[in-house]
């Protein structure tokens, strides 16, 4: 089996669709949808890039990656009644983008691990999502909590051996 049929079949699981379902969304046939779940048929660009938009992922990792279930999320659609928020402000350079009056806060990620953390983060349960939020409270506030180092200007110091050095380092710690 291709890497582009593992894919398709992953990505219809986690969209929790049937075989049926993903033939009528891309508009192809039954039997033509399931070939290309198969291999046995190479789907055109146009349902590729379908397909790379359902996932949520790019055209090159649909078809050169075997991405596993915590690489996909869903792309969340606008319905007609809603009316997309107005940009504010974009930095292109740390790619931020401020909304006036955004419907909801959401990240946009920049890089593959934080988009795969962000994807579970997403499936988890709302109890779940607090019990990690508040464990990651949690430590950012005994790291800025921790004394910061500060550089002291003294006289030129004494060669001494490693032993010595780690000797007086966890004597100041204590």
């Amino acid at each position: 089996m291709s890497i582009l049929a593992k894919n398709l079949k992953t990505i219809r699981k986690e969209l929790r669709c049937t075989q049926s379902m993903m033939s009528e969304i891309l508009k192809v046939g039954f039997r033509t949808y399931v070939r290309y779940e198969a291999g046995e048929r190479d789907a055109p660009v146009s349902v590729l890039v379908k397909i790379a938009k359902l996932g949520n992922l790019s055209l090159e990792q649909l078809l050169t990656v075997s991405v596993g279930k915590s690489l996909i999320s869903p792309v969340q659609t606008l319905t007609k009644n809603s009316v997309p928020p107005e940009v504010r402000m974009v930095h292109f350079g740390t790619g931020q983008i401020n909304l006036k009056n955004p419907t909801k806060q959401e990240l946009l990620t920049v890089n593959n691990s934080e988009r795969k953390l962000l994807s579970i983060f997403r499936k988890m349960d709302a109890g779940l999502q607090k019990e990690c939020l508040g464990n990651i409270g949690k430590s950012l506030k005994k790291v800025a909590n921790k004394p910061k180092a500060v550089a002291k200007k003294s006289a030129p110091k004494k060669k001494t051996s490693k032993k010595k050095a780690v000797k007086k380092l966890t004597k100041k710690r204590r």
